[in-house]
């Protein structure tokens, strides 16, 4: 009986804690999202000051960043609508 009490206590303390309650969202935008968007606006703005065509890709990436950056600003207002964050 003492050896079945002791294990079952065992058991109960190594196993992961499993929460009822949702996690709450966080406050804000993820730093790492930020830094991301800050870097496609700063390669945009380098690709601006480049220079020359580029047969054109310069350009065509440009409109990618900007499409990249959309992306970033829909996928907030969907974690802001869903409640992932604030």
């Amino acid at each position: 009986m003492k050896i079945a009490m002791l294990t079952l206590l065992a058991v109960m303390v190594m196993s992961p804690a499993v929460s009822l309650f949702p996690q709450p969202p966080q406050r804000d935008v993820p730093a790492e999202i930020d830094a991301a968007r800050r870097s496609l606006q700063t390669a945009n703005t380098e690709l601006e000051h480049a220079g020359g065509q580029w047969g054109g890709h310069r350009v065509a990436a440009m409109k990618h960043i900007q499409q990249a950056v959309a992306e970033l600003n829909e996928a907030e207002k969907w974690a802001r609508a869903h409640h992932d964050i604030k």
